[in-house]
């Protein structure tokens, strides 16, 4: 069949709208019709090179959608049954997923790593030759050949248009809040970054009944979003005494229980140590460039400061995909007011200038 999609063809260029060759899912997989797709960091950061990506490559990896067809052994899922797609396949089998921990799932990582499936082959193909896709995923084309466990059926009255966020950014945020640092009730939180990762933490915050919540962002709007969506002040780096003082300002001079970075930065991870009290624990959500090293003060350590990093929210998607959509259709969780605008596949590139520049939250594309 043929699909409609946008493709990455070189690093620093603009994403280009090309019809391709999709091929029929095999044992295990899943065709699938998005109606949405939220559009991530992850997707720029693999456009302007900061994360690998093999070209040509069809971005998105936070979609929704319906079933169209099932490949043999599916047992799971049925044509007419609405999704969302997740980033870990959920295998199953390997170390990790028997462990619980499916967020560090080995096939999540070899997919995201070969923009394949797991045979070592590719569905997408032009004139020919293989096209990638992000994740196995490549929600930014109208259909998509995905793996099962890839996939986490929701309700038909949910609307896909907002949930499709639920697969990448609120997972991310939410369970680092929920899941990675179980924020305690009553306790105080800074979050660096107000995305959409950013304001998904400061949500589950919320939801876990954390006192204090102070939003660190430089962009005044990005901070009055925070606020109508559970920070309790906010602050801008680059005001007088920068974001250390002022957190510590905030807190009587001690700090937070838990420091949260959602910008993927050197400087702000380390920001993240220099903001929590004794004992306190910095969580660390944003996607940093691996290449990178971190200095942080030895001083802390016996103050029993903690670091941690998050994956994929420390997830269990058949567990927490349901709930935290259960939570959006129960009023607790706020997915509308994250979308900043829904958008046509054809002015993906200018959600990503808009991106660039550090505007709104989240756009959504509608199919």
């Amino acid at each position: 069949m043929k699909t409609k999609a946008a493709v990455m063809v070189e690093s620093n260029k603009p994403l280009e709208i090309q019809e391709f060759d999709l091929e029929a899912p095999k044992a295990g997989e899943v065709l699938i019709k998005y109606t949405a797709s939220g559009i991530c960091h992850s997707d720029y950061s693999i456009l302007h090179g900061v994360m690998a990506g093999k070209v040509p490559i069809i971005l998105g990896h936070e979609g929704a959608g319906i079933v169209q067809e099932v490949g043999a052994g599916v047992t799971s899922l049925a044509p007419g049954d609405h999704v969302i797609a997740v980033l870990t396949p959920t295998c199953g089998k390997c170390v990790m997923c028997l462990e619980d921990k499916p967020f560090l799932c080995s096939q999540m990582a070899r997919i995201l790593g070969t923009s394949k499936m797991l045979d070592g082959t590719t569905r997408f193909s032009q004139n020919g030759k293989p096209v990638y896709h992000m994740g196995a995923l490549g929600t930014f084309s109208e259909y998509s050949v995905v793996h099962e466990g890839s996939l986490v059926k929701v309700g038909e009255d949910v609307p896909l248009e907002k949930v499709c966020l639920v697969g990448c950014g609120v997972t991310t945020g939410v369970g680092a809040a929920v899941n990675t640092a179980n924020v305690k009730e009553g306790s105080s939180v800074a979050v660096i970054g107000c995305g959409g990762v950013g304001l998904s933490i400061i949500q589950g915050a919320r939801i876990n009944g954390a006192k204090q919540i102070i939003a660190v962002d430089p962009v005044p709007e990005k901070r009055e979003l925070a606020m109508s969506l559970g920070a309790t002040h906010t602050v801008d780096p680059f005001a007088e005494g920068g974001p250390i003082k002022q957190v510590k300002a905030l807190t009587g001079g001690l700090g937070v229980h838990y420091a949260f970075e959602a910008l993927g930065r050197v400087d702000t991870t380390e920001q993240t140590w220099g903001m929590l009290r004794p004992a306190g624990r910095a969580i660390i959500v944003g996607m940093t460039d691996q290449r990178e090293k971190i200095k942080l003060s030895a001083k802390g350590l016996f103050a029993e400061k903690r670091i941690k990093g998050s994956g994929y929210g420390s997830s269990q998607p058949q567990r927490d995909i349901p709930r935290f959509v259960d939570w959006y259709l129960s009023g607790q969780l706020k997915l509308d007011e994250m979308i900043t605008k829904e958008i046509n596949l054809e002015d993906i590139n200018q959600a990503f200038e808009e991106m660039g520049r550090g505007e709104g939250a989240r756009s959504v594309i509608v199919y």
